[in-house]
């Protein structure tokens, strides 16, 4: 099914992108070694934080307003925690320690874990609820925060 312009905006296929590209980070970081290996875990890293972040600031708040969608944030948001703890345990791990690429494969396992609910459940209830113009105009709201947080974002990364 063809995507039109206008629906690309709206927080779903936003939301959808991004798991798309996270994806590609981990193919390409699955083959990497060194440095390439530190770099693609820093993308990984920063695209991470910061999808949680504008999804828990923009998408859960809006979930919450509808009883169909409401029941999905506490699971959704005690995800996002458990992936952020397993980030922050691999930044803290030298690339050249076993435990990196582990912590690496359990973290691609969680974050599948959470795409695949967000994508099969949560996006259908979403659908459900809210109008394509409520979805749109959360989609150009999460654009916003999401521009606004990535200075801070990649600033902890150097942290």
């Amino acid at each position: 099914m063809a995507k039109t312009k206008a629906k690309s905006t709206d927080i779903l296929s936003l939301i959808e992108a991004e798991h798309r590209q996270v994806e590609k980070l981990f193919a390409e970081a699955e083959k990497a070694k060194g440095a390439k290996l530190v770099e693609q875990f820093n993308q990984i890293y920063i695209e991470l934080i910061l999808h949680a972040r504008t999804e828990e600031l923009v998408f859960y708040p809006a979930l919450r307003e509808y009883e169909e969608t409401e029941k999905y944030v506490e699971e959704a948001e005690e995800e996002h925690e458990e992936i952020s703890v397993i980030l922050e345990e691999i930044k803290s791990l030298k690339p050249n320690n076993p435990e990196f690429r582990e912590k690496i494969s359990e973290l691609k396992e969680t974050l599948e874990h959470h795409v695949k609910e967000e994508e099969n459940e949560i996006f259908h209830a979403v659908r459900e609820c809210m109008s394509d113009r409520e979805l749109t105009e959360l989609g150009q709201e999460f654009q916003e925060i999401k521009a606004k947080l990535t200075s801070n974002v990649e600033a902890a990364l150097a942290i």
